[in-house]
């Protein structure tokens, strides 16, 4: 196990926000179906985006970041499962109420103080994947707490809301978007920043998911959960990955982004310690009379036929810096490579280089200056000096506030400048709904036990941690207390049929769940243990059904002859 006494002793916080996409049948605000999809879409069209004042008057620094980037958006239509409303031309309908009791029940499972009514925001997206520019969302509940490593996680609110569109391609100032995933019902239970090492981000992760997927209320498959890690250090600020789509990431990103905080604010104690200051950088550039050629990174042939040009800026003093390491493999010329690639929208890589040795001979340039190479529309190289002196300016200060992207590789790239609150503010098309107090009862009447106190009740049963953590996860809990009161059946062995078996047989093509669904399933096992069959035989007859729909148990039976 990773020793983490360095991060502790560096004033490691984190917190999880986990988009979990709920399993209805409509979509939140209109009557459309929740269909992903991968088929040829039936339409395009295009917006612009535009930010729009808040309630005080002021406007947001994130929509204002990606205004600058001045981005055409394309978005991917279906007839069958997008409506007016997605485009923003008609107004929503009432939140689906099916969602709202979802989101209710979920908000219960980790015991928070529930709304009595809905209100409704918008939150603002200038990122172009929600077409409004804001998504509706409500929260429904708030002050969470369930039990955690021996102590208690909190939860500071739990919000319903509407899932953005998916990203096909973002290259230069045009994004495209499929509208399927759009406005899907979600869910978002936020923790606390309570989380102490990114082994601690992991376990938490994973408990969030099984609390939410034991109620059967959300959806499952690679896209239907999404988390955004926040990390911090002490002396750094609140850093969110976003969208990190599978817990086995969330451990290396949150370490890295730990160690990539310490590595900026080592940097800003170098900063304030020399003879620079932020206001010598100047958002000045020389443009080249000659394109560096191929062997340098760039396509001359390509840049000359758009008219696109070569620049150079001159960061005076700045040398020495260029290269401090930030990320494994990476360094502070990587962050600004990061921030203009997303707000300049140069599509030519390098995106930003470091000058050779004869371009530096050439232009004169001073051996402790910094000399970057860029290239596209003149306008572009504006913005992109702009954002380099904005960017260094940060560095002086220390850690600038950020929502970032998780790589492959473990590391993060910059995707945009974290929210604050002006993005926020009341919903002027729906009205506060009311929700009965009946509806608290009902849906209390329906929860099922949560994961910790299954897992009490299954290692009194002497089960192990792995035919656990598979019945919690494959969501088969249900089915294997029904069978375990219902059979003479030995708990061992029946959780490794439900957990371990079913699972092989799957992945070598006999799907019991698809073949016979759960009840299929829960009546195979019984006529079995009825018929002295024992686990490992009602393993072939499960395997035998799923092969050959229609056929009974005692017809399996029969063919297999198991003992």
């Amino acid at each position: 196990m990773q020793d983490y006494t360095e991060l502790r002793e560096l004033g490691f916080r984190g917190g999880l926000e986990t988009h979990q996409q709920l399993a209805t049948a409509g979509k939140l605000f209109c009557r459309c179906a929740t269909r992903i999809r991968n088929d040829e879409h039936h339409q395009e069209i295009l917006r612009h985006m535009r930010p729009t004042l808040s309630e005080f008057g002021e406007y947001d620094g994130t929509a204002l970041m990606e205004f600058k980037t001045k981005k055409q958006v394309h978005y991917l239509l279906y007839n069958d499962s997008v409506c007016t409303y997605e485009m923003d031309d008609t107004p929503p309908f009432h939140a689906n109420p099916e969602a709202i009791n979802s989101a209710l029940q979920l908000a219960m499972m980790f015991n928070m103080s529930l709304v009595d009514e809905l209100h409704i925001t918008r939150k603002q997206y200038l990122d172009g994947s929600i077409p409004t520019g804001f998504q509706r969302t409500a929260i429904v509940g708030v002050n969470g707490m369930i039990p955690f490593l021996g102590r208690e996680l909190h939860f500071i609110q739990m919000s319903m809301e509407e899932d953005a569109c998916r990203e096909v391609s973002d290259i230069g100032h045009h994004v495209i978007f499929r509208t399927d995933r759009l406005s899907i019902p979600l869910v978002e239970p936020v923790t606390a920043p309570e989380l102490r090492t990114p082994l601690e981000m992991a376990i938490a992760a994973k408990l969030i998911g099984e609390t939410m997927r034991s109620t059967h209320l959300v959806r499952r498959g690679i896209g239907s959960v999404r988390q955004d890690v926040n990390v911090s250090i002490r002396g750094g600020t609140r850093v969110e990955i976003k969208g990190v789509a599978k817990i086995g990431y969330i451990e290396p990103l949150s370490k890295t982004e730990a160690y990539r905080q310490k590595a900026l604010l080592d940097l800003r104690h170098q900063l304030k310690t020399s003879d620079l200051t932020a206001d010598r950088f100047k958002p000045e550039f020389t443009v080249l009379k000659k394109i560096p050629a191929a062997g340098e990174g760039f396509n001359p042939d390509k840049l000359e036929s758009e008219n696109h040009k070569a620049a150079v800026m001159i960061l005076p003093g700045f040398k020495k810096f260029i290269d401090w390491p930030t990320q494994p493999g990476l360094s502070f010329l990587d962050e600004l490579r990061g921030r203009i690639r997303v707000i300049a929208c140069l599509e030519y890589n390098p995106v930003l280089t470091e000058a050779t040795k004869v371009l530096r001979a050439n232009m004169n340039i001073f051996p402790e200056d910094a000399a970057l190479v860029f290239a596209g529309p003149e306008e572009d190289l504006e913005t992109t000096v702009k954002e380099i002196c904005i960017r260094i300016d940060e560095a002086f200060q220390g850690i600038p506030p950020e929502t970032r992207q998780a790589l492959p590789d473990g590391n993060t790239d910059f995707e945009r400048i974290l929210p604050g609150a002006d993005r926020m503010y009341p919903d002027t098309d729906l009205p506060p709904q009311p929700i009965p107090a009946c509806t608290f009862d009902k849906l209390q009447k329906l929860l099922p036990k949560k994961p910790w106190e299954r897992r009490d009740i299954y290692r009194k049963l002497g089960l192990s941690d792995h035919l656990m953590d598979r019945l919690l996860n494959l969501e088969l809990c249900d089915l294997y207390d029904d069978l375990l009161t219902s059979t003479e059946l030995k708990p061992g062995p029946l959780a490794s049929l439900l957990a371990d078996r079913m699972r092989g047989s799957r992945r070598a093509g006999k799907d019991w769940m698809k073949a016979l669904d759960v009840n299929g399933i829960r009546d195979t096992v019984i006529w079995c243990c009825k018929n002295g069959v024992t686990t490992k035989g009602a393993w072939f007859v499960l395997d035998w059904m799923s092969e050959n729909p229609g056929c009974t148990p005692e017809e399996a039976f029969k063919v297999v002859k198991p003992a």
